[in-house]
């Protein structure tokens, strides 16, 4: 039987050497869906070329090279990945619909790198998950000729609209197994299952709509386009499932019976859910010919799935709705997270009420499982889900897939990674540490890794309880972070703690006695059998030692390259028991905190060590580090500078000067998200910032019901304002961290004190782009940001002493010796005649000798100076001109 597509209108133009072309928008009209997107470019892509290219593109298990194609990335150049074609469907639901395909591919550079990407005659969708980041292509506009291309960093084209998941998590056995009773568990392997992947009548009309469909085409032509928009919602969610899980759904055969294209006739009432999905499924298909069905909605965000459906008994039931049931939230945030249920996974988040064994996320959480961006009340760690499972999903879920035998296991023919996340460690109180693990495989390269807090939340860390605080007795206190290159993780986040701050709503170190508990998993990225491998760790905090912290240097101190300087710490018991630390390396950068390089090695945990700054080793920007030998614990300095001179502070504000931008009024609800909106302000300044103000102009009946903050260029937030002041009207107050206390009153005016310390912005460049960020909380009232301001304020620094030394124009003529001296030294003089003066100055540039000699041609002169240790320039003026030199003194 020959099938084809209706909208040959749709197939786009061809191009000429590429597939891919960078475009801009011309008279088309964006997405719906999209048009808030902020995406990183706009391409043109030719699709007969790309179908040519990939037509004769191995399967999967071909044991074939791929076929390489080139692919736009966020960061705006093309990448070539190998790719193998793997289908969704059965084969003789692919044989029906040929067009119809799914590929899986890993970069050519780096093959920890995978790609999962669609293409029928309806368009192209793609998932790129690398390192600490995923990236995604899809339709742009209506008519589908122009594709975004955008990261997970990106702001999604449309609000994220109110969400809330209806899903009993009940025990996983309460279902009896519908195969057999057979009590054998599964081999390790891949596992193939299959999926009867249904819809309403109302999905089916959405993407007939954005396709074009005419009301003439056949029913199989209308079929064609609803499976072209399932496919690219399981080929994205097939990339996490395979590199996660080791499934793989495919459609069954008959696929196309459930797809129901009349809202009228679907066998789904308006108020459909998990229940009413399994009834529809099977009342067309027998339940023996699937091992987990699923129906796709249309209409208000809503979802509801049984953590026993796989394999079980009444495997159809999962259901999964949206407005706009298509893009990354679609599949990833909404029907992965129910699937995950469907497969035996839990809810990780901790902002309410959630399944006991799987409360492992601060606040909404961010991975699959948790409630990202849906829960509103400053709880929301991010807006929308990363592209992962958390390892207790994981673990629950393949608990589930050992417990049943339905499917088809292929057995694994490279072996799983092995992993060592180091050993059990005892680590002072506030003070923050680094995880790191290995791996013993061959292909170690393709690897990604995550390690991950596995602490179960108590009852009362749920809810409001449920931030990150130090004194915390129970539950997560470090939020799960996306896979990424290296096997190694700060806690907290490293660019938090050069700020000196160690406490953030997410991420905390514990000021109590507390076991934190740890899990790195480590994803193979195998294109043909992927597979996770896991280590554990425990970290146990003693709160009668610690914090454990630099002294010496402090912020904004000038040193000198090649001089010695006294580096100093708070040992705070740790060379004692439990803690045993009994030496330490002591580490510089140069650059910011990029890297350290390690100076002095394995020295007594004293609390004091002198030390030679490397030569040339100028830096506007540097910080010393501590790091316990034989432990996982660590401390940095405050920012410093290196042969530079600090001469003070400087303060400029930046002021935003566009229209008003209307804060959306909340939706009130316990689960329930609160539309964010961000207000930008360029800075343009390279200083190291000392301290910000902000002073938002807020029109709002009731600021109690807003929460206010900002964020920095390098993603960096804090709230200043939460929820205060009930009744009050409008806040023209500044923010700062020396503030006083908030005082209500209409509108909110004076200078307040940030309700989170800006403090976390210390010691980071300025430049870049900021945004104030609000939400409103409570439905009855809305209101605007007609204005707002940045004061920040930077370190000055002055010019810098080796210029100067190295330009000197009298360097063949004076000597200066012994250099290291104990204060005593020469000054040596040829043809130089008259008055000589001689000054010293310190490292910030103070003067602190002079004196004057003549000279008559050639001479020799002696100095003593009673000054103490350090490194000083010591400047020599003659009638010949000025000698400036570092003087060492020991």
């Amino acid at each position: 039987m020959k099938h084809y597509f209706f909208i040959l209108a749709l197939m786009i133009p061809f191009l000429g050497f590429s597939q891919w072309k960078r475009t801009e928008l011309r008279a088309q009209k964006v997405k719906k869906n999209q048009e808030k997107l902020e995406f990183s470019g706009l391409y043109s892509l030719d699709a007969n070329q790309l179908k040519q290219l990939l037509k004769n593109a191995p399967a999967r298990f071909s044991s074939q090279k791929g076929t390489v194609i080139s692919l736009p990335t966020a960061k705006g150049g093309l990448e070539k990945f190998q790719v193998w074609e793997y289908s969704n469907m059965a084969p003789e639901l692919q044989e029906k619909y040929p067009d119809i395909k799914s590929y899986v591919g890993t970069a050519l550079e780096d093959p920890s790198i995978y790609l999962r990407f669609s293409l029928s005659p309806v368009g192209f969708s793609s998932m790129i998950t690398r390192s600490g980041i995923s990236e995604f292509i899809e339709p742009y506009t209506e008519d589908r000729t122009v594709y975004a291309v955008f990261d997970s960093h990106a702001r999604r084209g449309q609000e994220k609209e109110p969400f809330e998941c209806s899903t009993k998590e009940q025990a996983i056995e309460s279902t009896p197994e519908k195969k057999n009773n057979a009590v054998n568990k599964k081999t390790a392997g891949f596992n193939t299952f299959r999926m009867a992947l249904s819809c309403t009548g109302e999905y089916a009309q959405y993407h007939l709509t954005a396709a074009g469909t005419p009301a003439t085409a056949t029913d199989v032509q209308k079929k064609a386009v609803i499976l072209s928009a399932m496919n690219a919602s399981l080929t994205r969610m097939n990339g996490v499932f395979e590199k996660d899980l080791s499934v793989h759904f495919n459609l069954i055969a008959n696929n196309d019976a459930i797809i129901f294209l009349n809202s009228a006739t679907d066998p789904y009432p308006d108020d459909a859910g998990p229940d009413e999905a399994h009834t529809g499924i099977v009342s067309q298909i027998s339940v023996s010919d699937f091992d987990m069905g699923h129906l796709l909605d249309k209409k208000d965000a809503n979802g509801a799935a049984y953590t026993d459906a796989l394999c079980g008994s009444l495997p159809g039931r999962g259901w999964t709705a949206c407005n706009f049931p298509e893009g990354d939230t679609y599949d990833i945030d909404y029907v992965a997270h129910e699937m995950g249920h469907q497969m035996g996974a839990g809810h990780t988040y901790t902002s309410h009420t959630s399944q006991a064994n799987q409360r492992v996320e601060p606040a909404s959480g961010s991975t699959i499982m948790a409630y990202t961006g849906i829960i509103g009340g400053n709880l929301d760690v991010q807006f929308n889900s990363d592209a992962y499972y958390h390892i207790n999903s994981i673990n629950q879920i393949k608990n589930r897939i050992n417990s049943i035998s339905c499917g088809v296991t292929t057995a694994f023919t490279n072996p799983a990674p092995t992993v060592t996340l180091g050993g059990n460690y005892i680590i002072p109180k506030s003070t923050p540490f680094v995880l790191k693990g290995t791996t013993t495989d061959a292909n170690a390269g393709s690897y990604t890794y995550t390690i991950e807090e596995t602490d179960q939340a108590a009852n009362a860390q749920m809810g409001t309880n449920s931030y990150a605080y130090a004194t915390k007795p129970s539950g997560p206190v470090f939020r799960s972070k996306m896979p990424i290159s290296t096997s190694q993780r700060y806690f907290p986040e490293f660019n938090t703690v050069l700020s000196g701050v160690l406490t953030t709503r997410w991420e905390s170190v514990s000021s109590v006695a507390r076991t934190l508990n740890f899990n790195m998993s480590v994803r193979d990225n195998n294109p043909l059998q992927p597979q996770v491998g896991q280590g554990t760790s425990a970290v146990t905090v003693n709160a009668n030692t610690g914090p454990f912290q630099v002294t010496a240097p402090t912020f904004g101190q000038s040193l000198s390259s090649a001089g010695n300087f006294m580096v100093t710490w708070d040992v705070a018991g740790t060379n004692a028991a439990p803690v045993n630390t009994a030496n330490v390396d002591i580490k510089l950068s140069t650059n910011g905190g990029q890297t350290f390089t390690t100076i002095v090695a394995n020295t007594p945990n004293d609390g004091s060590e002198q030390i030679t700054i490397p030569a040339g080793s100028t830096a506007s920007n540097a910080y010393i580090m501590i790091e316990a030998v034989g432990n996982v614990y660590y401390a940095v300095s405050p920012s410093f500078v290196i042969d530079y001179s600090v001469t003070g502070e400087s303060c400029s504000t930046y002021t935003y000067s566009g229209d008003p931008i209307s804060i959306k009024d909340g939706p009130g609800g316990s689960n329930i998200s609160s539309p964010i909106v961000k207000v930008p302000l360029m800075v343009n300044n390279s200083g190291v910032i000392t301290k910000v103000k902000i002073t938002p102009a807020v029109t709002h009946p009731n600021v109690r019901h807003l929460s206010l903050g900002i964020e920095s260029p390098t993603g960096a937030s804090a709230l200043f304002w939460n929820r205060s002041c009930n009744n009050s009207s409008g806040i023209t107050s500044a923010f700062s961290d020396n503030g006083a206390a908030v005082a209500c009153a209409s509108p909110v005016q004076g200078e307040t004190k940030s309700y989170e310390t800006l403090a976390i912005f210390k010691g980071h460049k300025a430049q870049g782009e900021w945004k104030l960020f609000a939400s409103d909380n409570n439905p009855g009232s809305v209101g605007s940001i007609t204005g707002w301001s940045l004061e920040v304020c930077t370190q000055q620094t002055g010019t810098l002493t080796t210029r100067e030394v190295s330009s000197s124009p009298l360097a063949d003529d004076i000597k200066v010796y012994p250099n290291p001296s104990d204060g005593n030294f020469f000054i040596k003089s040829q043809n130089i005649k008259g008055e000589v003066k001689v000054t010293l100055f310190d490292s910030s540039g103070r003067l602190i000798y002079s004196s004057a000699y003549q000279s008559e041609g050639n001479n020799t002169k002696e100095l003593n100076v009673n000054v103490p240790k350090g490194v000083y320039v010591i400047s020599i003026n003659s009638s010949k001109g000025v000698y400036n030199s570092k003087l060492v003194i020991k």
